[in-house]
C-alpha cells in the first residue's frame, strides 16, 4: 500500500513548481503575455515547463557578463559621445518625423545619425561576398568581421583566405562568431588555419551545462557587422554562407533572400563601436586601443547621406529596435512596407501596423511562402486576419526563404539590420539595424522590396476568412507560444 504522502507528491512538486515560476515571473515585471505563458505552460505541461522556463525562461547574461556589458557600454558610449556626437557629421533634420526616431537612438544608444554616407545596396549573396573580399583584399590596417553563421568552405572559405591574404601583409584581423549559429566553423580546420595564419577568431556567448544554469542558453549574438579600416562598413542579414544554403534537408525551404549595405563613410564608425564591445565581451585579450579603431574621417563635401545604427539587446538597450520600429510605424503618412522571414509581432507592433492600415497608410507585410520553423510560420498565420481585416496587404514570396529584415518608410526612410520582426529578435538576441534618412537610398531599397512583391503572391482577405477551422485552431494555438518564441 502507497502512502498517501508518496501518492501526491508528483502533485505537490507540480505545484510547487508551477508556484515557484508564478512567483518569479510576478517578481521580474515581464510582459503580461510572457508572463502568462510561461505560467501556463509550467501548470498545463507538469515538470517540463519548469525544465523550460530554468533554461530559457528568464534573460540572464550571468554576473560577470551583464557587469562587463554594462562597463563597456559605458565605456563605448563614452566614446561615441566624444568621437561621433559632438562632430559636424551630426546631423539636425528639419523633417517632421525624422527628429523623433533619431532622438529616440541617440538618447537610448547613444549613436547619433552621421552624415557624409555612400551606400551601396547588396541584395544578392555574391554581391557580398565580392564587395567584402574586395574591402579586406584593400585593408591597410584591420578587418573586424561579426556574423551568426559563418559556413566554413565555398564562399566561407573565399572570406577566410582573403583575411590570411590581409594578416599575411601586417593587417591585423578578428573574427567574432556566434558559438552556437556558427558551431561547424568553430570545429573546423578552417578555424586553425586562420589563427595559424594569425587572425584572432573569439566565439561569441559560449555555451555548456555548467554556463546554462547562470546564463541562458539560447541568447544569441545575431548581429552581421563588417567593419575595414574604420571607415568601410558592411551590416545587413547576409551571413557568410554558400549559395546552396538552405536547398538541403528533407524539407528544403529554397536559397536565402538577403539584403545589406556596404558604408563609406562616418556610420562604419558607429559599427565598430558595436564591434568593440562585443568583442571585448568575450575575447581573453581585450581591445584598448579604442581610437585606433574609431578614426577621425573627413567629412564629404556633399555630405552623403545620413544614417544612424542602433544596436539592441538584453542589457543597455533592451528593444532599442522595436521602439524605433514603432516611432517609424507611427510617423508614416503615405506607405509602409516591411519584409522579413519571421513575423511574431509584439501586442504593441501589431496594433500599430493596424493603426497605420485603418488612418489610410499603405501598409505591406512580405514574408516567405515557406519557412524553416513550421511553429514560427504557423504563429505568423494567426496574425494575417488582423492586418488585413484592416486593410493592409500580406504578400507570401515563392522563390525561397525571404531573409531580408527591412522596412521602408514613405519612401525617405530606410531600415536594414540583422532583426527579425519577431519577438526574439527584439527582446533577446543582439541585434544590429541601420536607419537610412535619405529618400534617394530610399527609392533604392522600394525598388527591391517591389521586385520581392513581384515573386510573391498577395493574399486574399476573402479566401483567408474561408480557411478551414482545423488551420485557423493549430494557428491560433502556435499563437499562444508568440510571447516565448
Amino acid at each position: 500500500m502507497i502512502p498517501t504522502w508518496l501518492a501526491a507528491l508528483p502533485l505537490l512538486v507540480h505545484v510547487a513548481i508551477t508556484l515557484s515560476v508564478t512567483v518569479s515571473v510576478i517578481l521580474k515585471r515581464r510582459p503580461l503575455p510572457v508572463s502568462l505563458t510561461w505560467i501556463a505552460l509550467c501548470a498545463f505541461v507538469p515538470y517540463i515547463g519548469g525544465l523550460l522556463y530554468l533554461l530559457i525562461g528568464d534573460v540572464r547574461l550571468g554576473r560577470r557578463r551583464l557587469e562587463a556589458h554594462r562597463r563597456y557600454s559605458e565605456s563605448m558610449r563614452l566614446h561615441a559621445a566624444e568621437l561621433l556626437g559632438a562632430r559636424e557629421r551630426a546631423w539636425n533634420p528639419e523633417h517632421p518625423t525624422y527628429p523623433h526616431i533619431a532622438a529616440y537612438g541617440t538618447a537610448v544608444c547613444g549613436l547619433p545619425p552621421l552624415t557624409g554616407n555612400h551606400l551601396e545596396m547588396l541584395d544578392t549573396l555574391d554581391e557580398f561576398i565580392t564587395a567584402l573580399v574586395a574591402a579586406i583584399d584593400a585593408a591597410e590596417d584591420h578587418c573586424h568581421i561579426l556574423t551568426y553563421i559563418w559556413i566554413p568552405h565555398d564562399e566561407g572559405l573565399q572570406v577566410a583566405e582573403a583575411l590570411i591574404r590581409a594578416s599575411a601583409r601586417g593587417v591585423t584581423c578578428r573574427i567574432l562568431v556566434d558559438n552556437v549559429g556558427s558551431a561547424s566553423f568553430l570545429a573546423s580546420d578552417l578555424r586553425e588555419r586562420l589563427e595559424h595564419a594569425g587572425v584572432q577568431v573569439v566565439a561569441s556567448l559560449p555555451v555548456g551545462v555548467i554556463r546554462s544554469l547562470f546564463e541562458r542558453i539560447d541568447m544569441r549574438n545575431h548581429r552581421k557587422i563588417a567593419v575595414i579600416d574604420g571607415r568601410i562598413g558592411f551590416c545587413g542579414s547576409h551571413n557568410i554562407t554558400n549559395a546552396t544554403f538552405g536547398m538541403h534537408g528533407r524539407d528544403p525551404v529554397g536559397p536565402w533572400i538577403d539584403a545589406s549595405i556596404r558604408i563609406d563613410g562616418p556610420a562604419a564608425e558607429a559599427l565598430q563601436i558595436i564591434f568593440l564591445r562585443d568583442w571585448n565581451l568575450d575575447a581573453e585579450d581585450p581591445i584598448r586601443e579604442i581610437d585606433r579603431y574609431v578614426p577621425r574621417l573627413p567629412v564629404d563635401g556633399d555630405r552623403g547621406a545620413a544614417l544612424q545604427v542602433l544596436p539592441s539587446g538584453p542589457g543597455a538597450e533592451p528593444a532599442a529596435i522595436e521602439q524605433a520600429m514603432l516611432t517609424a510605424i507611427y510617423g508614416a503618412r503615405q506607405r509602409l512596407i516591411m519584409t522579413t522571414p519571421y513575423f511574431v509581432p509584439s501586442d504593441a507592433m501589431l496594433s500599430a501596423l493596424v493603426a497605420a492600415a485603418r488612418r489610410g497608410v499603405e501598409v505591406r507585410i512580405v514574408v516567405p511562402r515557406r519557412n524553416d520553423s513550421l511553429l514560427v510560420a504557423a504563429a505568423a498565420r494567426s496574425y494575417f486576419i488582423d492586418l488585413l481585416d484592416a486593410g493592409a496587404h500580406v504578400h507570401l514570396y515563392r522563390p525561397g526563404l525571404l531573409h531580408a529584415k527591412t522596412l521602408s518608410v514613405d519612401d525617405e526612410v530606410a531600415l536594414i539590420g540583422s532583426a527579425n520582426l519577431d519577438i526574439r529578435s527584439f527582446r533577446l538576441n543582439f541585434e544590429v539595424t541601420t536607419i537610412i534618412y535619405d529618400a534617394p537610398f530610399a527609392k533604392v531599397l522600394r525598388d527591391l522590396q517591389d521586385g520581392y512583391m513581384h515573386a510573391s503572391d498577395e493574399i486574399d482577405p476573402e479566401a483567408w476568412h474561408r480557411r478551414p477551422l482545423t488551420r485557423v485552431f493549430l494557428d491560433n494555438t502556435a499563437q499562444l507560444l508568440s510571447p516565448i518564441l
